[in-house]
């Protein structure tokens, strides 16, 4: 179909402008016929409409639509295509819509690819362009005066008859629709997002704000002076860890035991030597000396004993050695041969045990006797082995970790059961070193393992109050009231054994203020109120009213509120309560 001046192209749903323009300027027709599918999105656009009729004039093609879709006619009107029913209808322009000036000047044209002129790639800047074509449209003459073009098998009178009253129609349509929507204007939806995010955003932060300014900075602070007094507690107890009830005759407090055991290691390298190699051996001929008054025959030199040579490298004898009765010699002194040579082998593997002939020998538990001798076959074979002096770096390294070890004593004691910690009764037992070579082990490193066994005693708080609040009241008076016994600043010394303990502390007695039921009673009241209400105590002496920020004029909830009773001034100070 080389010289088939009409082409047939069928359009899928699918297809973009770009790809329908290629196979337009791919074909090999002058007439095209555009076959499209049902709802063809790429149809729907004024731009592309525009794009290929540009393309396709270029490219000296006539293009016509085969479609019955009555939204696309409009279009193809305002750009000058010819739109048929079926490939048996007469083609034909159909009328363009008509636009109002004001409608025509609100429409904004999609952005459209711009094409190469030569590859089809790109893409083209068609502002206003579209707006501009469809104004130029609507004032060309009726499709009527437009050349026609014929297709195979035209029906004129259908074409004319289905085609024409369904383009004016659509042409009433579109000018009544524009006459009636002259001045709607769309709201920008933008604008109303970016308005509601900036709205809320601030309603954000004034509530934040509020809550921050009268929930969280608000706060109150009184500072109380009484007519307190410093009372000395020195209490001695001691602890069972079998007795489940106080016993204050013999101040023995009910305790428990809490141990844990650590494990920590080090290791470092290995740095003894050790030769594996055969060990030299040889004969000597021992001379034994005798002078007078004890000449005679020498005693013996025992199979086991060490020889030195003269290069201080050691042996032993393999046999007994016996001496000759006989000695020889002038003078004071006689020299005894040995009736043998005596086989000697060295003490340790090694070619630096390898001797020459004639070497000296000397007998370190004889000093009366002396050699000569060589030995030979002494062979190196040098390993890596642990040493004492590495298993001592190694120990000397380890690093224990006894806060860690007191932390987790103290949250065993105060889980559950909810023991007070006495950390004067921490201790730790002695511990277990074990490496895990030996001395003279051959191997690249060695780890020391070291084990300690921790452990701490605890009471149940209350038990110790009462010891120490019946102490301090026997000191003070029973008609006074303890305003702190001081137990979180005691200081504890631990007896003559872990069991008997002493408490030391400085307690302050005086008027009864319960702290928490006066914060109940100062919440939502002003300065002076709060003043009137502490003074009505006869043992108060002063009263301060602190609150912030500024502008807090009463009292806040009884969290934020913070009662300081001032300690007698000879006392140190332990802080608010």
């Amino acid at each position: 179909m080389a010289n088939d001046p009409k082409n047939t192209i069928y359009i899928d749903v699918d297809d973009e402008i770009t790809g329908v323009i290629d196979k337009v300027l791919d074909s090999s027709g002058k007439l095209v016929a555009l076959v499209l599918p049902k709802r063809a999105s790429t149809f729907q656009s004024i731009v592309n409409m525009k794009l290929l009729k540009l393309k396709a004039d270029e490219a000296g093609k006539n293009i016509v639509l085969v479609t019955t879709e009555e939204s696309l006619l409009p279009l193809a009107g305002a750009v000058g295509l010819h739109v048929a029913k079926n490939l048996a209808s007469k083609p034909e322009i159909p009328a363009p819509p008509i636009i109002q000036k004001e409608t025509v000047e609100s429409i904004e044209e999609e952005a459209a690819p711009k094409l190469d002129e030569e590859t089809g790639e790109g893409s083209v800047d068609l502002k206003n362009l579209a707006i501009n074509e469809i104004e130029k449209t609507a004032k060309k003459p009726s499709p009527k005066d437009e050349d026609t073009i014929e297709l195979d098998n035209t029906d004129e009178n259908s074409a004319t008859d289905t085609a024409m009253p369904a383009a004016a129609v659509a042409a009433a349509e579109a000018k009544k629709k524009a006459k009636n929507n002259k001045k709607l204007k769309i709201p920008n939806f933008e604008r109303f997002r970016l308005w509601s995010s900036l709205i809320g955003s601030l309603l954000l932060i004034i509530i934040v704000f509020w809550v921050l300014m009268f929930k969280v900075w608000p706060h109150a602070t009184i500072d109380i002076k009484t007519n307190s007094q410093n009372v000395n507690a020195n209490l001695t107890f001691n602890l069972s860890t079998t007795s489940t009830t106080l016993d204050k005759s013999t101040n023995t407090v009910p305790a428990k035991l809490v141990s844990e055991t650590k494990t920590y290691t080090a290791t470092v390298n290995a740095t003894g030597q050790q030769n594996n190699g055969q060990s030299a051996s040889g004969s000597a001929t021992l001379t034994a000396q005798e002078c007078a008054p004890n000449l005679g025959q020498p005693n013996s030199v025992p199979a086991g004993t060490g020889i030195t040579s003269t290069g201080n490298q050691s042996y032993i004898t393999q046999q007994i050695t016996t001496f000759n009765a006989l000695g020889s010699g002038k003078g004071s002194c006689l020299n005894y041969q040995s009736t043998s040579s005596t086989p000697i082998t060295a003490q340790k593997a090694g070619s630096t045990y390898n001797t020459s002939g004639n070497t000296n020998f000397t007998v370190p538990d004889r000093s009366d006797v002396t050699g000569t001798g060589s030995a030979s076959g002494g062979t190196d074979d040098i390993v890596t082995v642990v040493s004492q002096t590495d298993i001592n770096n190694a120990e000397n390294k380890i690093t224990t970790n006894t806060s860690g070890a007191k932390t987790d004593l103290t949250n065993e004691l105060t889980t559950g059961a909810n023991f007070y910690p006495l950390d004067a009764t921490f201790m730790a037992a002695s511990p277990t070193i074990s490496p895990n070579a030996s001395a003279g082990t051959a191997a690249d490193s060695v780890t020391v393992t070291e084990t300690v066994k921790y452990s701490m005693y605890g009471v149940i708080e209350s038990d110790l109050n009462s010891l120490l609040n019946s102490n301090i009241l026997s000191q003070a008076g029973s008609n006074q009231n303890i305003l702190n016994n001081g137990l979180s600043g005691a200081s504890y010394t631990v007896g003559s054994s872990p069991t008997s303990l002493t408490l030391t502390t400085n307690a302050v007695v005086g008027p009864n203020l319960n702290v928490t039921t006066l914060k109940k009673e100062i919440v939502g009241q002003k300065a002076g109120a709060i003043e009137s209400l502490i003074k009505a105590n006869s043992n108060v002496s002063s009263v301060s009213v602190y609150l912030s920020p500024f502008y807090v004029s009463k009292a806040p909830g009884a969290s934020h509120i913070t009662i300081n009773i001032a300690k007698p001034t000879n006392s140190p100070a332990n802080g608010s309560q």
